[in-house]
């Protein structure tokens, strides 16, 4: 069994994606899976010619490819990659990485050590420089929603969905949760795995650089509701208990309704506003961007 795969969704971003395969040439990786999730023909045109180059200066390295004719999302277009490989040709691990993230040298060995010296050890980060600090854990507040660099009473720690190195035996007819189209499902996974006695863990040596800004612009209705409905969806999905709920909801909606009222006078636009009537509605009408 091949033992590391790489996993990289594109998004509109053929060069940002070959940036980050350039990065993995010399980290051992056995082969490439990219996921064209941009649902669109001159955007995979681009991918395409930009694969074709690398292939050239690249031959040792095989490169699986799956074209989704829309964008499915995070969290079902890791998915779908996963099932394909664990169907067609499963690896020891597999090896999540935004496609503008670049790894470092050493980075995915320092993972792999971690993995192998520690028997519990299914899901593992490398710190995450984005040129101003440097991430390793981020909390999330339980009651609040709330994200907080440190430990704060009523939070956990959550390894973001920028880097991540995972063993097959969590990959159960996918990774995530597919409620979540994007923000959220990386939130969900660390609770879960955590809840479940796994070993979650940030590796101190090792290191990707992270710089990007994601696929949407914060403003937007489509950015704003999905993060806004990735909180709401956390309350019912790291609720220990039927009673939380209302209170986890309370709290989301506060906080949320606060940050909507400062970006609507920031942005000068009710867009904030009615992403939050849309999340607690369960208006699912922005599933995909057109």
């Amino acid at each position: 069994m091949p033992k590391i795969c790489a996993v990289i969704l594109d998004y509109f971003g053929s060069s940002k994606t070959i940036t980050c395969l350039q990065s993995l040439t010399d980290q051992d990786i056995d082969s490439a899976m990219i996921v064209d999730n941009s649902g669109d023909q001159k955007a995979n045109m681009q991918l395409q010619k930009a694969l074709s180059e690398f292939r050239q200066n690249n031959p040792h390295l095989p490169i699986h490819q799956i074209i989704n004719q829309k964008n499915l999302g995070f969290a079902k277009g890791v998915n779908n990659a996963l099932r394909w490989l664990e169907k067609n040709q499963p690896h020891r691990y597999y090896l999540l990485i935004n496609n503008d993230a670049e790894a470092t040298p050493g980075m995915l060995s320092e993972l792999i050590k971690y993995m192998g010296e520690n028997s519990r050890a299914v899901l593992a980060a490398p710190v995450i420089d984005t040129g101003l600090k440097l991430i390793s854990y981020t909390w999330y507040h339980r009651f609040t929603g709330l994200m907080f660099s440190h430990h704060v009473i009523g939070t956990f720690p959550y390894l973001t969905g920028c880097c991540l190195l995972l063993d097959r035996q969590i990959v159960d007819d996918g990774l995530f949760d597919e409620d979540f189209f994007m923000y959220g499902e990386d939130v969900a996974l660390s609770w879960r795995l955590t809840m479940s006695g796994y070993d979650v863990t940030c590796v101190k040596n090792a290191i990707v650089r992270h710089k990007g800004v994601g696929s949407s612009h914060q403003g937007e209705l489509f950015y704003e509701y999905h993060l806004a409905r990735g909180h709401v969806l956390l309350a019912r999905k790291i609720a220990k208990c039927c009673w939380e709920m209302p209170c986890l909801y309370a709290g989301r909606l506060l906080t949320l309704l606060a940050r909507a009222i400062m970006r609507t006078i920031r942005y000068r636009s009710f867009i904030p506003l009615m992403a939050i009537f849309f999340a607690f509605s369960k208006h699912d009408v922005l599933n995909a961007k057109t």
